[in-house]
């Protein structure tokens, strides 16, 4: 690691290639959304599960119909896009 350097929108750099820095921040976006969700769907289930709304073997059994599995598509593209984007902001110091 190098002295720490100073990118666009004032966002330190911890690593002499700006490229690892631009891919540590992919990362940790990626991380941030992926345990924000697990931990809504999580809390989503045991209500529904202990308020007697779905059983867990519907919960398993159940599969997205066309509409639903393009409305996802598009939210897994965002998610993507969103992601990619956030080491965006992170430019190659000379």
């Amino acid at each position: 690691m190098s002295d720490k350097k100073a990118v666009k929108a004032g966002r330190p750099a911890f690593f002499s290639d700006p490229e690892i820095d631009r891919l540590l921040a992919i990362i940790v976006r990626l991380m941030t959304e992926h345990s924000v969700l697990s931990e809504r769907v999580k809390s989503l289930e045991t209500l529904l599960i202990e308020s007697g709304t779905i059983t867990r073997e519907a919960l398993d059994a159940f599969e997205a119909d066309e509409e639903q599995e393009a409305e996802w598509a598009q939210a897994r593209f965002q998610l993507i896009k969103d992601v990619l984007e956030s080491g965006a902001n992170i430019t190659k110091q000379e």
